[in-house]
């Protein structure tokens, strides 16, 4: 087999593989993640489910089914990787505005497919009677349409740190967060938890893959889909998966476990399936229940909405103040709130904020509450175009420098504009180095006399970043250390070399570096990561990346209080530059994400050709295609993760 059509079998297989993954993905993690929460803090949970047990078995006994109609205000937190609205995981606000029909429509028992509900079970067909508004009001008292848009870098592995991204205040109104992907250490299309799960602090709402909101845009028509935040929202309020509390779908086991309804029959659960005269613990199974797997789900039983009344009651949660009329009014979802149109919220970016000198950028709107037929007006000073009515226009720039972008929005409801001063950082990729030779000694770094001959820090928000040391070094007095003990484990902290003039160079060369770190625990989780751009930094190439397990230079042992190396404690590492050799303009970026760690140190980068090793005789321009989790999606989770190469290797890295 030759080596093209070796890549190409393996692009396939994985794509294949990645079909066949995500058909078979789990439904729901509610019951996974419940669990989690239970061993997290069992006594708390078991005082939370006592207390609304109680409640439940109020309900249960005076049968009571003349609970007034709900009403419940919705936020949409659409977390996106840089798509335009409409675009794959940004979903539009016409697929959000249709998952919230077909949640109405479950809720009232007005959905099309209750109709084909068997005569067995018709007779039990539940109304909820819970009627879901997107918000009209946000937290602030601005006017909304219940949608907000953001971009995360933790979309596609996306787990609860999505709620730390954006939140409103969850007793006044459901967060439902839709990403990219869920991670596929949870691997579902959505998940939430129950209102015993959780303190004080706790963030309840639903977290759920784009291609499982709505049945138009990324979703779809069929009937898991369609009915999977009715099923999220069943959790929401107190119910259960039918076969079970916490167990998986499909296991005997379950006829002798209970959901907590009484009239929904026990079985061990259907899966992607519809065998209407199933009876797996001895009675017919309702595998039309929403709370199933099956593949015709459809209907609520008079029991369920019991329960979930009782949870809509109850202040565990904080189910109740959803639906309570001064809530309806400060979120302007009360049924006699005068809905007015909202200014825009404008909002725009670039993927990574820089470009280069007469290269193309596309700069994209990310403005919500903007009506039904917005009108765009950009201003680019310094930019060509200097000014654009396109809603996500490209524009070059033909000096360095950093410069101010505004846009306007104009909507039935007026105007709105936002000017962000510097917002694009435009770069001379001439570059003056034909070497390197950096050991972090200026005072000024990353500054440097030559602004062509400046490194670049991206700044944090949030945590702290890379910087400058004289704590310790392998070369000189200083060095460039970063430490994630506060980290949350998703944000990328990137240190930019400047652009390298490689046109004189022949293969083999190098970038070698010199690194230092600890452990502080068994919990330490760090990922160092070095890439390569030839694009001005459009796109990045993967060299090398050190897992915490390899970053390790002090012999393992964990240290409590800040590392500061010993110069027994230094390791050399390289990377192989051999495809840039001969390139005109490249950038190193070394990435840097983790949790829970120590002092990760970096000094003494330079590039080399002092060494001819076998690597570089036999793959001397290998790189990597593409890093890829169990279902064949691209990830950056540190856990588990395969790497497929140009050559058609395949390296797999995974953490116990």
């Amino acid at each position: 087999m030759t080596m093209k059509k070796l890549i190409l079998f393996l692009i396939l297989f994985f794509i294949i593989k990645s079909f066949y993954a995500q058909e078979n993905m789990l439904p729901c993690a509610t019951h996974i993640m419940n669990k989690k929460a239970f061993d997290k803090n069992p006594e708390k949970f078991l005082k939370n489910k006592q207390q609304l047990d109680s409640i439940t078995n109020l309900f249960n006994t005076h049968n009571r089914f003349g609970e007034p109609e709900k009403i419940i205000p919705v936020v949409f937190h659409v977390l996106h990787e840089g798509n335009p609205v409409g675009v794959n995981e940004n979903i539009s606000k016409e697929q959000i505005e249709d998952a919230i029909r077909l949640m109405n429509e479950d809720f009232n028992a007005m959905n099309e497919d209750l109709s084909n509900v068997i005569d067995e079970f018709e007779s039990i067909i539940g109304n909820v009677g819970v009627t879901y508004k997107l918000a009209r009001i946000d937290p602030n008292g601005n006017c909304t349409e219940g949608i907000t848009r953001t971009y995360w870098e933790g979309t596609s592995s996306a787990n609860d740190d999505a709620k730390q991204v954006v939140f409103w205040d969850d007793a006044s109104y459901l967060n439902i967060w839709v990403v990219k992907s869920i991670d596929a250490n949870i691997g579902a299309a959505a998940y939430t938890y129950v209102p015993s799960a959780g303190g004080p602090n706790f963030r309840h709402g639903i977290i759920a893959d784009h291609e499982y909101v709505g049945s138009i845009g990324t979703g779809s028509n069929s009937n898991y889909v369609r009915h999977t935040l009715s099923h999220e929202c069943g959790h929401f309020f107190n119910l259960e998966h039918t076969w079970a509390e916490w167990a998986d779908v499909g296991l005997s086991s379950n006829c002798s476990e209970d959901d907590f309804v009484d009239d929904t029959p026990n079985c061990i659960g259907s899966y992607s399936s519809c065998n209407l005269a199933s009876q797996t613990c001895g009675s017919l199974d309702n595998v039309q229940n929403i709370m199933d797997y099956s593949s015709c789900t459809a209907m609520f039983t008079n029991g369920q909405v019991t329960r979930m009344q009782a949870s809509l009651n109850s202040g565990v949660g904080d189910r109740v103040d959803l639906w309570q009329e001064d809530n309806l009014w400060e979120t302007g979802t009360h049924p006699n709130y005068q809905e007015e149109e909202c200014l825009a919220t404008v909002d725009f970016y670039i993927p990574n904020g820089s470009s280069c000198l007469n290269t193309e950028v596309q700069f994209f709107n990310n403005t919500f509450n903007d009506g039904e037929n917005p009108t765009y007006y950009w201003s680019f000073p310094g930019g060509i175009p200097s000014n654009s009515y396109e809603e996500n226009p490209f524009v070059t720039y033909d000096s360095p420098g950093a410069f101010n972008v505004s846009l306007s929005v104009s909507t039935e409801a007026g105007t709105a504009y936002q000017t962000i001063n510097d917002f694009i950082t435009v770069f001379d990729n001439n570059p003056i180095l034909s070497s390197v030779s950096e050991s972090f000694e200026s005072t000024n770094f990353p500054i440097s006399s030559n602004p062509l001959s400046d490194w670049g820090i991206l700044e944090q928000e949030t945590e702290n970043t890379w910087e400058r040391t004289e704590m310790a070094s392998s070369l000189g007095v200083a060095s460039m250390r970063i430490r994630s003990r506060f980290f949350s484990g998703e944000n990328e902290h990137n240190l930019y070399s400047p652009f390298i003039n490689l046109s004189e160079y022949q293969t083999p060369v190098r970038l070698y570096f010199d690194y230092a770190y600890a452990k502080r625990n068994s919990q330490s989780d760090d990922l160092l990561t070095i890439l390569i751009s030839d694009d001005c930094g459009l796109s990045w190439t993967e060299r090398k990346d050190l897992t915490t397990t390899e970053l390790v230079t002090n012999g393992g042992s964990y240290i409590s209080s800040a590392f500061i190396p010993n110069n027994d404690q230094w390791q050399e590492e390289y990377v192989n530059l051999n495809p840039w050799a001969g390139n005109g303009s490249v950038k190193v970026k070394f990435q840097f994400t983790g949790e829970d760690g120590n002092y990760l140190y970096i000094d003494n980068v330079r590039l080399g050709l002092e060494e001819v090793v076998l690597e570089d005789i036999l793959s001397p321009n290998k790189f990597l295609i593409k890093r890829i989790d169990l279902l064949g999606r691209e990830t950056i989770n540190k856990n588990f993760y395969i790497e497929i190469f140009n050559d058609g290797t395949v390296k797999k890295h995974y953490k116990l």
